[in-house]
């Protein structure tokens, strides 16, 4: 590591140089990401982003090249910026991977420019690697801090997830089950009421106790089920077969395909693939007032493309899409697909149904 003290007195004059041509350096460093084409830069926000770390950074390299402590309120920018950075790349799911480029791209884009202008020496070879030293170490630590808040941020994000899970479950235990238990408690104590009196009366509340208790059976069975850590370990139609099954009812024709090699896909694709359309299946259910549910996933060696689609009542374009109970329904349709970097598109026509149509990287398991 490189103290400030360490640093030898002539390298001020890079400092000086980098002071001078600071409005160049950054100008070269903008023209590098628009070659490399980097989405830091596409959208205004993170492109504000991107050119004031920039501007931190060469702020720092600078300082500690004139052997200067680094002025706090840059510190605190910094730090300041790295933590709005990673949080911005992993909600606007962009990948770290491109924020190691954009490092390579101010090195590159600093450097040039103190070749071009520092002085002939026998040491200039040494002066300039000092210099990339010292702008990848304050790089590196920032990169780091946006690292962690870029990681903390998609922990959030899946323990929010499996947060609303559990209050989703909890519902339908109440709700549901809970209710179910009622209806055949009630119907047990009429009966018994019934019993001496009205014995036909006594019959049908004898057999709605039955149907009750079993729809509380089905009911618990399901949600089972749905608490294994795997959804989708048995594989992704036999899984969303067996959802159809139990969620859609008998009245609605259900078909659901998949085609494709579901062994090209890591085992977190496959069951937030199965989660984000569980949630489009129910939506229909719930809200489309259809006879027809279908679902089609094609697995491709790149990409997986999924879509539910019902031939129910739909809603003009410049409606809301209907919410799921709870207030889930395509906000958390498409945060599941955002945090693995797919994107989720919604199509519907008032009285001619409803398309959800998801794309997701396949992310491929390692081979062995």
């Amino acid at each position: 590591m490189i103290e400030h003290g360490a640093l030898p007195s002539h390298l001020s004059i890079a400092g000086e140089i980098l002071e001078a041509r600071f409005e160049e350096v950054i100008a070269a460093y903008e023209e590098r990401l628009l070659d490399i084409g980097s989405p830091l830069i596409t959208e205004a926000k993170t492109r504000e982003q991107v050119m004031a770390q920039a501007c931190s950074v060469l702020e720092e390299v600078t300082a500690i090249l004139h052997g200067r402590e680094v002025p706090s309120d840059v510190q605190q920018s910094g730090a300041h910026l790295s933590d709005n950075i990673g949080v911005s790349r992993a909600s606007s799911n962009v990948h770290a991977f491109h924020s190691l480029r954009a490092v390579v791209a101010f090195s590159e884009a600093a450097l040039s420019v103190l070749v071009n202008n520092l002085p002939p020496s026998s040491t200039l070879g040494n002066e300039i690697a000092v210099v990339a030293i010292v702008i990848q170490k304050s790089f590196t630590e920032r990169v780091m801090r946006a690292a962690f808040a870029y990681a903390n941020y998609l922990l959030q994000k899946t323990h929010e997830s499996y947060t609303d899970e559990r209050r989703r479950i909890s519902r339908e235990l109440h709700d549901r089950v809970a209710h179910s238990i009622m209806v055949a408690f009630r119907s047990l104590e009429l009966c018994e009421v019934y019993e001496a009196k009205d014995p036909s009366k006594a019959q049908a509340r004898f057999n709605l106790a039955k149907c009750s208790t079993q729809e509380a059976l089905e009911l618990t069975r399901s949600l089972s089920r749905e608490l294994r850590s795997t959804p989708a370990e048995d594989g992704l139609e036999a899984a969303l077969s067996d959802l159809l099954s139990i969620s859609v009812p008998e009245d609605i024709w259900s078909w659901v395909s998949v085609e494709g090699d579901e062994s090209l896909l890591a085992p977190q694709v496959r069951d937030e693939l199965f989660l984000i359309l569980r949630e489009g299946i129910r939506n229909a259910v719930t809200h489309a007032e259809a006879s027809t549910i279908t679902v089609k996933v094609e697995i491709f060696d790149d990409r997986v493309k999924a879509v539910v689609e019902d031939n129910g009542r739909g809603f003009a374009p410049d409606k809301e899409a209907p919410q799921s109970e709870g207030g889930a329904g395509l906000a958390s349709m498409e945060e599941r697909a955002s945090l693995l970097g797919g994107t989720v598109t919604l199509m519907s026509d008032l009285g001619k149904g409803t398309r959800v149509e998801l794309v997701l990287p396949s992310l491929p398991r390692n081979q062995s």
